[in-house]
This record gives C-alpha cells, sequence and structure tokens, in this order.
C-alpha cells in the first residue's frame, strides 16, 4: 500500500511533474535547495504577480513560496486545485486565510526559527537608538550642524524594560537586555511564573507591566477577535504608561492603534516610539503612517526586523525544506494549521491509521445513514501516543465516500464540524481482548441501531504482524483484513450455511481468498446448546466481484440474510 502519510494528509493527485510557484524574493539558497533536492520539479520564479494573475495560474501548482508582499486569499485558494502547502519565508502568515487553506486541506507552514536572532537584535538596536536618539542625532551631523546639547540620552542600565509576548523572539530580546543589566519584567497569558523565573524574568499582569517598564517592547502575534491582540496598545494601555517611557514594535503592524500613539507624542505622555511595522506596508499615502513616522520622538524602520543576511537564508532554507518533505509525501515540522507530528510517532500510527480509515469506510458501506456521534477508544500501549492522525484517518475513512472533499489531517476536524459529526475520544493503556485495540460506536442521526437490517454501530480492529484487521463487527466477533471486495451477511447459527454461500458463489466463478464466521459469543459452544434464533456473522474475502444474481440467490435462501457487498 502507499505511504499512509502521503495519502492522509496530502490526498490531491499530482498530475504530470511537480510544480512550485514562487512569488516573491527570497534568498537563491531557498531555491537551489529545492532545485536539488526535487530535479524533477518545475520551479518557477515569479515575483510581483498581480492577484488576477496569481489567481490565473495557481491550479498549476502544488507549492507556492511566499514572503509578505503576496496577498494569499481565499478567492485565490479556491482556485488552487492542485495546491498542497503554502510556505511563509518568515514568521507571520498574517497575508495568508489559514481558514480557508484548511478547509481545502491545504498545509500552510512558516519559519517561525529563522529570524528569531535577527528580530530580538533589531528590537535592541532600535531600544539603544530609543535612548540615545541617535537616527536624530545622525541626520543632524548629516545637516552640518553640532547639536551635543539637545540629544542629551538615557543609560539603559538599572532601567526597567517590559516584554509583551514572551516567546522565542521576546525571551532572546530579554536575555540581550540583561546583558545590558536591564531589569525584565513581562506579559505573557502561555508563560508560566516557573518557567519564567528560571531566566530571571518577573510575570506580571499586563497593566503592571505598562505601569512600571521604563522600555516596553512587543513580540506577540496579531489576532483578531474579543480576545485577539490587534490594537493590544491603545489609548487606554498608552495613558497607563509610566511619563516619559518608550515603546518598541519589531513585531507585527496593528498591535498599536497608531492614532492614539500619535496623540500620546504629541501630548509628551511617552518620550518616544521605535516602529518597524506597520497597519500598512508600505505606507505610501496614508496620512495617519505619514504623521506618525514624520514625528520627532519616531524612529521608523521599513520592516527590518527578519532583514539580515543570515535570517533570509535561513527562512528560505528552512521553508524549502519543508515543501520537499510535504512533495515527498511527509509532514512539515512548523505547520502553522496542523498538530506536530514526530516522524517516529507517524511510525508506530501508520498501521492504524490504514486500521481507522478502513473502519470508517467499512461502517458507510455497511450503514449507510447519517452520522451524529462517533466514539473512538483506543486500548492500550497505542492509548499513549498523540492520537490525531488517527481521528483524521477516521474522518477521511467515513466521509470520501460521500463527499466531494479531500480529507486530510489538515481538515478533517474542520469537515466533521461541517457534517455535523461528533467525535468523542476515551484512552485506556490497559488492554482490552488484544494488545492495542482501537474501537469505533457510532450513533447515527437518529440517535439509534434498532432496526433488525442494521449491521453495525460498533467495530473495533487491532494490528497484528504490522497488518491492520478488523474483530468486531457489531455484535459478532471475528477477524478479517480490511481489503478489496467482501461479502458480508448474516446467518442462522446453524450447520450448512458456509456451504450454501459457497456453492453459489462456485457456481459465480467466484474466487474465496478467506472466509470468517462471527459468532455473538466469543465462548465456544455445542450446536445442542444453540438456539435456532441465534445468528452469526460471515465475512468472506474474494479475488473478484460477485454478480448481483448470486447475491440475490444467496438472499434468497431463507437462513441467510442481510447480504451486503463492500470494497475496501
Amino acid at each position: 500500500m502507499a505511504d499512509v502519510r502521503a495519502e492522509v494528509e496530502n490526498p490531491q493527485e499530482q498530475t504530470g511533474p511537480v510544480k512550485i510557484l514562487i512569488t516573491d524574493r527570497i534568498a537563491h539558497e531557498g531555491v537551489a535547495f529545492l532545485r536539488e533536492q526535487l530535479p524533477d520539479a518545475q520551479i518557477d520564479e515569479r515575483p510581483g504577480l498581480k492577484p488576477e494573475q496569481l489567481k490565473a495560474i495557481i491550479g498549476e501548482y502544488s507549492a507556492l513560496v511566499v514572503r509578505s508582499e503576496t496577498q494569499v486569499t481565499s478567492d485565490i485558494l479556491t482556485a488552487a486545485h492542485n495546491l498542497r502547502i503554502v510556505g511563509r519565508a518568515g514568521v507571520g502568515v498574517d497575508n495568508i486565510d489559514t481558514a480557508a487553506a484548511t478547509r481545502q486541506g491545504i498545509i500552510v507552514v512558516n519559519s517561525p526559527t529563522g529570524n528569531i536572532m535577527a528580530a530580538a537584535e533589531h528590537t535592541i538596536a532600535m531600544l539603544m537608538a530609543l535612548a540615545r536618539h541617535v537616527p536624530a542625532a545622525d541626520a543632524s551631523m548629516k545637516a552640518n550642524k553640532w547639536e551635543k546639547s539637545r540629544f542629551l540620552g538615557i543609560e539603559v542600565r538599572n532601567k526597567t524594560l517590559g516584554v509583551i509576548g514572551l516567546g522565542k523572539v521576546g525571551m532572546a530580546v530579554a536575555r540581550r537586555a540583561q546583558g545590558l543589566e536591564m531589569q525584565i519584567i513581562a506579559f505573557d497569558p502561555f508563560v508560566s511564573t516557573e518557567q519564567a523565573r528560571k531566566s530571571n524574568v518577573t510575570m506580571l499582569s499586563l497593566e503592571d507591566v505598562l505601569k512600571q517598564a521604563d522600555f516596553i517592547t512587543l513580540h506577540t502575534s496579531l489576532t483578531s477577535g474579543p480576545n485577539g491582540t490587534r490594537g493590544l496598545i491603545s489609548e487606554k494601555e498608552l495613558a497607563m504608561m509610566k511619563p516619559g517611557a518608550r515603546l518598541i514594535n519589531c513585531a507585527r503592524g496593528g498591535l498599536i492603534d497608531e492614532e492614539a500613539l500619535l496623540k500620546a507624542l504629541n501630548e509628551k505622555h511617552i518620550a518616544g516610539a521605535a516602529l518597524d511595522v506597520f497597519s500598512q506596508e508600505p505606507i505610501r499615502d496614508n496620512a495617519l503612517l505619514q504623521q506618525l513616522i514624520a514625528h520627532e520622538h519616531i524612529i521608523a524602520t521599513p520592516h527590518l526586523g527578519a532583514s539580515t543576511e543570515e535570517a533570509q537564508v535561513g527562512v528560505a532554507t528552512d521553508v524549502a525544506e519543508q515543501i520537499v518533505s510535504v512533495l515527498s509525501g511527509g509532514f512539515p515540522r512548523a505547520a502553522v494549521n496542523a498538530p506536530l507530528i514526530l516522524p517516529e510517532t507517524l511510525k508506530i500510527l501508520q498501521p492504524y491509521m490504514v486500521l481507522v480509515e478502513k473502519m470508517g469506510r467499512l461502517y458507510t458501506q455497511l450503514q449507510p445513514e447519517p452520522l451524529r456521534k462517533i466514539e473512538l477508544t483506543y486500548s492500550g500501549e497505542i492509548a499513549s501516543y498523540d492520537l490525531r492522525p488517527l481521528q483524521a484517518a477516521l474522518v477521511k475513512g467515513l466521509l470520501e465516500s460521500v463527499s466531494e472533499a479531500h480529507v486530510n489531517m489538515i481538515n478533517a476536524q474542520v469537515l466533521a464540524k461541517e457534517w455535523g459529526i461528533e467525535i468523542v475520544e476515551q484512552k485506556s493503556t490497559t488492554p482490552a481482548e488484544f494488545a492495542n485495540q482501537v474501537t469505533l460506536r457510532v450513533s447515527s442521526e437518529s440517535g439509534s441501531n434498532t432496526n433488525k437490517d442494521d449491521y453495525v454501530n460498533v467495530i473495533s480492529g487491532t494490528v497484528m504482524h504490522n497488518e491492520p484487521r478488523i474483530v468486531q463487527v457489531g455484535p459478532y466477533w471475528t477477524e478479517f483484513v480490511p481489503e478489496g471486495p467482501i461479502l458480508f451477511c448474516r446467518n442462522i447459527d446453524q450447520p450448512g450455511m458456509i456451504g450454501l454461500v459457497g456453492t453459489v458463489l462456485g457456481k459465480a466463478q467466484v474466487n474465496i481468498r478467506h472466509m470468517d464466521v462471527g459468532p455473538s459469543e466469543r465462548k465456544a459452544r455445542s450446536y445442542e446448546l444453540a438456539r435456532p434464533t441465534e445468528s452469526a456473522l460471515m465475512v468472506i474475502s474474494v479475488d473478484n466481484p460477485i454478480p448481483e444474481w448470486a447475491l440475490d440467490e444467496v438472499n434468497q435462501t431463507g437462513t441467510i440474510y442481510g447480504v451486503k457487498m463492500v470494497n475496501l
């Protein structure tokens, strides 16, 4: 069977050579890596494409590489019929509609570590420039002036730096500021007090950081919504800052209410601000931003946080490596819209992913009706792993036969929600009937499975010798490999039933590959104790399709009923 990772995570079928489109300028090392690792791929560098031009050609490509200039909108992604991955050679993905990409099963990756040092160093450079008026003094000298008394600065030693967002960049800034003998306080709702204390950082509330810091630097992502970070520093927060404090933003444009900042500067409440990012980039004819950057107490740079030779090479090669991994059937290490699953974990889970997908396909073919709630139970050592790929595999199996959507680990949860399917997981490291077992319990839209012709509301499986096996279907205990065409039928549990079916299949020239009869109880019992109403499940794997007339003949025996063919 093909690599299950490629099948579950990247289901789109590639026709013709792999094509990669690069629409913004990236370091040549990244392009060289793509050419070296994917020698048969067509790599097109076309910076400066207009949105309508990109939309017209994006359907030809498997991968798209951008920086901050290209806007990857929902409209463009809808036209991206073969696209499997969008790579952003940088940290932020504000220019990519990740929700639309997720809905279509397109992986979005970035380079969260490639420019950490560059961003941290630029922040420190901005801090020192603010403290010592470096840009204004330089401009004065170039104007043939000598204004020594005008540019009286302050020392940063023994000052307090407030870091808002103590992630990788924020922590790198904190460490460098500690080298300048600054005291570090921080606000980050996702970082524990103990974790920060180990780095000699004191965690406080946002309000307390604003009130106590001499310098405040922002290092958080830009998010919208009620609890988002857009406008995080507005008029209210600026008013909380110490008189004469200084503000630095080398993170994302939009974190600061720029109109409120201009007002605070004009009122001389704060001493200055250093900005590398803006709500509109480039600024062009934005009147507010033009006033802001022209202010004598503003230091402005054109989004230079990641603009070092080392950082550009780092982010370009980082994204190129992830694109090669995805197009080769693997999984990226920095997916923005997918869980990080380690390769060694995927290797262990691979046969279980096949198993669970087949269980989903088996259910929809045996019991084709709308789903309401699914309960997945994992028993044994398998329960100790990160099992999100199994849930994705299940949704793929359940929906692909009834939906036109491509299902993979990126969009499985989204599609399940759209179909109104609730998925509940239960885990126990204690083995059940087998050392490792996965059990699927399903409630239909009606909430029950009571019809006498219903086959299943329970399917259970395991992996033996690295091969998936189904061990329970409904109330019947069985054992078979879920592969190829399989005949399911129930029969009165009495002698002669196998012979009846075998005779019909022989007459139809259908070769039986495997047969198993599953009782409703696992323990052995004698025929004398059997009640005529008891039934068993006959599972017959065949090498070729069974003609309709043969299925009708089996169904008309009177003692065999519920005849159904599935193809796995």
